[in-house]
């Protein structure tokens, strides 16, 4: 099993709502603030969550204001 780390670079009013929404997948990823004025997140997971966590990202990336992804 291989966690990996993604970087996001929100809307810093964001930075909650993305919070809430990965919480609610019960520790399946861990979202950690970089720098909240900037909006810069990052977010760890199991390799085989990959998939989910593009799908949550391509949901609501509009939302949240993806400007900047680095994997």
């Amino acid at each position: 099993m291989s966690i990996k780390r993604l970087t996001l670079n929100i809307r810093p009013s964001m930075v909650f709502l993305l919070r809430f929404i990965l919480e609610g997948y019960d520790n399946m990823f861990v979202l950690t603030t970089l720098d909240k004025k900037a909006g810069l997140v990052e977010i760890q997971y199991c390799q085989c969550m990959e998939k989910e966590l593009a799908t949550i990202l391509k949901e609501i990336g509009d939302e949240i204001g993806i400007r900047d992804v680095n994997a």
